[in-house]
């Protein structure tokens, strides 16, 4: 696990150093930025799960402990969630991210969070969350968040 969090903050760190140097994407990493675009906001915020099957990989690897391996258990996991709600794909995000780094295969967006304080409920705090996908031939292949491991449901 610490291993992968070292991995994880040095990708982060050399996409910071490219973005800096370089400030403009290929072809390439515009198209890979758009299907990152696809799964973050469309699927996820905007509930579109049935697009899974043209941005993912069927052997998508998932990093977040919560949610199982392949793009058909991305689906059955996300499927779950009684939050979700399907509504037309805007082009605007709901939750835009404050950040948005391609290099390469990679893409990484940071989005601003707010959440109740956990010692005073009446009040609440701002925090950043990731998520950083490869996508490779089209496809999104593999996933990385700050997720840890959730308690059991009572």
């Amino acid at each position: 696990m610490k291993f992968t969090k070292t991995l994880i903050c040095g990708a982060v760190m050399a996409l910071l150093l490219f973005a800096q140097n370089t400030g403009k994407l290929s072809s390439q990493e515009k198209k890979n930025q758009d299907i990152a675009t696809t799964e973050m906001k469309d699927m996820l915020q905007y509930g579109h799960l049935e697009l899974a099957d043209k941005v993912m990989a069927p052997g998508y690897i998932q990093h977040n402990p919560n949610v199982p391996q392949g793009r058909d258990g991305f689906k059955a996991f996300m499927s779950r969630n009684p939050n979700r709600k399907v509504e037309p794909i805007q082009p605007e995000w709901k939750n835009k991210p404050a950040v948005i780094l391609t290099s390469g295969d990679l893409v990484f967006m940071m989005f601003d969070r707010e959440a109740k304080d956990p010692a005073d409920p009446s009040k609440t705090y701002k925090y950043n969350s990731f998520d950083m996908l490869r996508v490779d031939n089209g496809m999104i292949q593999e996933h990385w968040d700050a997720a840890r491991k959730a308690p059991p449901a009572p």
